[in-house]
């Protein structure tokens, strides 16, 4: 037995209701009807999380909403109620429950995903967004290193480019993975409409098949999977560049180009990542001149207060760290006198706004890093800071007197990897 070859899930006692979930979903039956079917074949006295689970996830096109850039647990609660006649807050309650974890594709945004939804920890490192300079990877590397970071951008030449992910928390196959992949310019909080899809390498296909480490597009439960072909991605210049790694499935179409732009605002690309358990972000660089443009947006109609931090480690003592936005008369420059320090620059950005921070530091060490964050500060008078309930309760935004602040987006740089 390959020890890489995740073991399939035994079939639970509630096998039966995946399967007639799925069987209601194949023949293109409704998430009502579906809901219905399930329910009056659940023992009684009923059991909603499970309900919830099977239709709510199977029926994902269904029930994710591109307003609210997550799975939509008012609604499924609402379909709950319509089929069942159970009451809508214990309909919420199982609907919630079954939105906290991600059933079907899981693209990580880090290594310390796990199918928790929303994520936690950085959402800009996927592992699960691979680029390989000219040289190809196949499955089977791509499955047995499943922890390893690949990102090996070569300037100038078509890169191999690949996604992965792994069936995570529902107990049926995924027989029709598929992977789309974007790129966009690096930076911060990008929205889909500055993104660009790749084709794969051949020039042929917008998509690529999910595989398992034996080359069968089945994906069982539990099991790992990755591209079975490559994406070519020519990077003009020497810059550097945001991936964006989107896995579709049966159940599940995850097409960000269909968001509209009028619903990206200045917290979405946040809250999209860590909402949709089926995406993964990566804008981890190697930086050999210390000089690089950083995008950044305010997607809102109202100006907003941003903050942009740099933070070091084992960055040389003496170094100059500086951050400037031409167009707004703004620049922040320091130095550096510890090992491990942080930088702080304010600005006021007016709406609508697209602009670019551009950073200099000096080219670091291999033991070196620097990240740069954009972080929004919305004040007491600010439209928004009624709707940011969400994120502070899953903590990506903390209050800070008046004012509560919302990391929009990371971009890390690291010196030559010898």
């Amino acid at each position: 037995m390959n020890m890489y070859a995740v073991p399939e899930v035994a079939a639970g006692p509630n096998q039966q209701y995946w399967d007639l979930g799925l069987k209601c979903f194949t023949q293109g039956d409704n998430a009502q009807t579906a809901l219905k079917t399930v329910w009056r074949r659940l023992p009684p006295p009923g059991d909603l999380n499970l309900l919830a689970a099977i239709v709510g996830n199977l029926y994902g096109d269904t029930f994710w909403s591109d307003e609210k850039l997550q799975m939509d647990a008012e609604l499924l609660a609402t379909y709950m109620n319509a089929a069942t006649g159970i009451n809508q807050s214990d309909c919420l309650k199982a609907a919630n429950t079954a939105y906290r974890l991600w059933y079907g594709m899981l693209v990580r945004c880090n290594t310390s995903n796990d199918g928790l939804i929303p994520k936690t920890g950085s959402f800009t490192a996927s592992p699960d967004v691979l680029l390989n300079g000219v040289t190809t990877l196949d499955p089977y590397d791509m499955i047995t290193k499943w922890d390893q970071t690949t990102w090996g951008p070569a300037p100038g030449l078509k890169n191999n480019t690949y996604g992965r992910g792994q069936n995570k928390n529902l107990q049926v196959p995924i027989k029709q993975g598929e992977i789309k992949i974007y790129y966009t310019s690096n930076g911060f909080n990008q929205p889909p409409s500055s993104w660009t899809q790749l084709f794969t390498y051949d020039g042929t296909k917008q998509t690529a098949d999910l595989v398992n480490i034996n080359n069968q597009k089945v994906i069982r439960p539990g099991e790992r999977s990755a591209c079975d072909t490559s994406f070519g991605f020519e990077p003009t210049g020497s810059g550097h560049y945001c991936l964006i790694v989107c896995a579709q499935t049966e159940y599940f179409t995850n097409d960000p180009a269909s968001i509209s732009g009028v619903q990206w605002n200045n917290s979405s690309s946040t809250h999209w990542i860590t909402y949709n358990g089926a995406a993964g972000w990566h804008n981890v660089n190697v930086s050999m001149t210390g000089e690089e443009p950083l995008v950044f947006y305010n997607n809102d109609d109202v100006p907003a207060k941003f903050r942009f931090v740099a933070r070091t480690r084992n960055v040389p003592a003496g170094s100059e760290i500086a951050m400037r936005v031409a167009d707004l008369d703004f620049a922040h420059v320091a130095e550096v006198t510890a090992d491990d320090q942080e930088f702080v620059g304010e600005i006021e950005v007016p709406a609508n706004y697209e602009g670019t921070l551009d950073v200099n530091f000096p080219v670091l060490p291999d033991n070196a890093s620097i990240s740069y964050s954009l972080v929004w500060v919305v004040d007491s008078g600010n439209p928004a800071k009624g709707g940011l309930t969400r994120l502070l309760q899953d903590g990506y935004a903390t209050e800070d007197g008046d004012e509560t602040l919302v990391v929009l987006g990371d971009t890390h740089f690291v010196g030559a990897q010898n």
